[in-house]
């Protein structure tokens, strides 16, 4: 009876959380704020100009024209004024003459001022501002645009990159979603054979899935964190991976004690298991809880999201699935063969050549760690695409023609008493184009400077220039602040550094206490952790080589996730030798340890691995390397750490190993 309480009590929920799974999609499509320092120069910067400035919540989108048609740009620009077709416009004004809307009342120095057309001609730029800076409405606003603009014209500026970057995140849990079950429904039929346990895994953690999005949409909507689209599609990712993996552990035991005629099977696979799937998750949330202590607001939000996630996953995993289990036939489940043979051959030569393996297994990983000591640029924004969308075609075509700084100019605020005439002068330097006044304060004591730089806005060059432009700004008022898109970057990758010094040593630190608690060692836990890290170096090292450029998030990201999913499997092996040592000596102990978990280990490796080739298929560079660097990472976990190298430290230390 309370098999069918339990199953009844999760299709409730999940009937009542189905709604907010797409809700929650529409949330996490705002991402305007994600990408950016919590209390940096840069964020105060953008929050004093939203909130004090008339122009604050205004986007600028540029229209770039590689003809000089002034009748079919002034034709345009006409459309781009009318509010039935873009709602949120401010103003238009063309390389020839304003269109509507008022420019700020403010006087430009015109000895500044950038023209709209390039020396050569051949190119004019039409700028439109329009009154809203929600993702959700700049999307709509820039596509309104290109339906107007000619096909040898481009959309870019702030509205073009923010709607590209929407549009390359549309969608995409749908098409992780259904990537993710096809992937993994097909790798469970081909290594079990059997269709009721591929499919009895992909239903209970998508019963799981459903109730997690609900949830992670309520406390979004209660104002605990933002949702984010990086932080749902990693959420599909890490729940059927790991849910996936947490189902086949149980499962897998549930058939060995089938096999093995114990009185209460399923009783009998749950003690044993459940201590090493609780084990497993915990670690996960409590590395994904870590990430709240973050700056960086992408990192910081995505953290709850994958942390209710995982704790539903294993909630479902001690509940659901047994539950489920129970109802179903036992000869759906029952085989007679619980260890391959190729395990008991494994197992064999690692009795008798722990030392030979284990230096061979820690060399290929040192060897490809030294990938690491290749030094990587970052990636730019252009670089952020893995098609090139039109934003970057635009921006290309600006930088080209104009003066590159044009593309994104760095924000100035000063007090307005100090803000006129000569003053602009102390501000001259090597990088900069152009000095603008470009707005005042609702209140008067604020003015909005905008600096062109000479450099393209999105390069480590112009990055590099934002420390001496605040040094010279605080010399002409020592109430300056700079931001700004380049100011920005410079900020994110100063706070994922900072962030990098914080989380690592703190996740590893809660790692090794769980799994010491778990196993009641302090050895254990050593090479437990130190394998892992071991595993990392080496997958990081060869996306080295592979990515010439990477984003400054990958780093921490993939750390966060390979050492809370491959100490997963440390956990279910050491687990398992420390069940086996109740009855056997050290060394038969941990051979019954790896032939017993074996073959579920690499079934959920390959499964996890497959879920995180998933976000291959995405159209942001980030993800992508985050999703190979992963995937890669925990093949190497699961075909030479787990198989190899942890059995053999296990032996060479013999009883101090548990």
């Amino acid at each position: 009876m309370k098999k069918w309480v339990v199953i009844a009590a999760w299709l409730i929920a999940a009937a009542i959380a189905f709604p907010f799974q797409s809700k929650l999609q529409v949330l996490a499509s705002d991402e305007s704020d994600a990408f950016k320092n919590n209390g940096a120069e840069s964020t105060q910067v953008d929050e004093i100009i939203e909130q004090r400035f008339e122009e604050g919540d205004e986007t600028t989108a540029v229209v770039v024209y590689t003809r000089q048609d002034q009748q079919r740009m002034l034709e345009d620009g006409l459309k781009f004024c009318e509010k039935r077709r873009v709602p949120d416009v401010v103003r238009v004004i063309t390389a020839f003459q304003g269109i509507c809307g008022e420019l700020p009342k403010i006087t430009l120095p015109q000895s500044s001022m950038i023209k709209p057309l390039s020396e050569d001609g051949t190119t004019a730029l039409t700028t439109v501002w329009t009154s809203d800076d929600a993702t959700e409405s700049v999307v709509r606003d820039v596509a309104a645009m290109r339906e107007v603009r000619p096909d040898w014209a481009y959309v870019t500026g702030e509205a073009g990159f923010a709607a590209d970057q929407a549009a390359a995140l549309e969608g995409i849990d749908q098409t992780l979603l259904i990537a993710t079950l096809i992937l993994v429904l097909v790798l469970l039929l081909l290594i079990y054979r059997s269709p009721v346990i591929a499919l009895v895994p992909l239903l209970v953690v998508g019963i799981a899935y459903i109730v997690a999005a609900g949830v992670a949409y309520a406390g979004a909507q209660a104002g605990l964190y933002q949702a984010t689209g990086q932080a749902t599609a990693i959420l599909i990712v890490l729940m059927f991976g790991a849910g996936t993996d947490y189902c086949l552990l149980l499962l897998a035991r549930y058939r060995e004690e089938l096999a093995n005629d114990t009185a209460d099977p399923m009783g009998t696979a749950l003690r044993r298991t459940a201590p090493a799937i609780v084990s497993a998750g915990g670690i996960v949330v409590a590395v994904m809880l870590v990430l709240t202590l973050a700056d960086y607001n992408a990192t910081r939000w995505m953290g709850p999201v994958l942390a209710i996630g995982t704790a539903i996953t294993v909630l479902a995993g001690v509940t659901l699935l047994p539950a489920v289990l129970a109802v179903l036939p036992q000869r759906a489940f029952t085989h007679k063969k619980p260890i391959a043979p190729i395990w008991v051959r494994i197992g064999a030569l690692v009795r008798h050549r722990p030392a030979m393996l284990a230096t061979a297994v820690v060399a290929v990983l040192v060897a490809g760690a030294l990938g690491n000591l290749k030094e990587q640029g970052t990636l730019d924004f252009s670089e952020q695409f893995r098609e090139t969308p039109e934003s970057v075609e635009g921006l290309r075509i600006l930088q080209a023609k104009f003066p590159p700084g044009q593309a994104g100019p760095v924000d100035l605020l000063v007090p307005q008493a100090i803000a006129t005439g000569d003053n602009f002068a102390p501000l001259g330097m090597d990088q900069a184009q152009s000095v603008d006044l470009a707005g005042a304060s609702r209140d008067g004591k604020l003015a909005l400077i905008r600096i062109t730089l000479l450099q393209d806005p999105f390069t480590e060059m112009a990055t590099a220039a934002i420390p001496l432009l605040r040094e010279n700004a605080r010399k002409f008022s020592p109430e300056a602040m700079v931001g700004g898109p380049t100011a920005e970057v410079l900020d994110s990758e100063t706070a994922l550094s900072r962030d990098a010094r914080l989380i690592i040593p703190l996740a590893l630190a809660l790692v090794f206490l769980i799994v010491a608690v778990l196993l009641r060692s302090l050895v254990a836990p050593i090479y437990a952790v130190a394998t892992v890290i071991l595993s990392y170096a080496f997958a990081l090292g060869v996306s080295a080589f592979i990515f010439p450029e990477t984003d400054p998030a990958m780093p921490l990201f993939t750390f966060i996730f390979l050492v809370a999913l491959g100490v997963d499997y440390n956990v279910f092996l050491l687990t398992r030798i420390k069940e086996a040592r109740r009855d056997h000596n050290h060394e038969d102990a941990v051979i019954i340890g790896l032939e017993r978990t074996g073959g579920v280990i690499t079934s959920a490796g390959l499964i996890l691995a497959g879920t995180f080739c998933t976000l291959l298929a995405t159209e942001l560079e980030s993800l992508f390397q985050v999703g190979f660097t992963v995937a890669l990472g925990l093949l190497v976990d699961t075909f030479l750490i787990r198989i190899f190298l942890v059995p053999s430290i296990a032996l060479l230390l013999r009883s101090k190993a548990l």
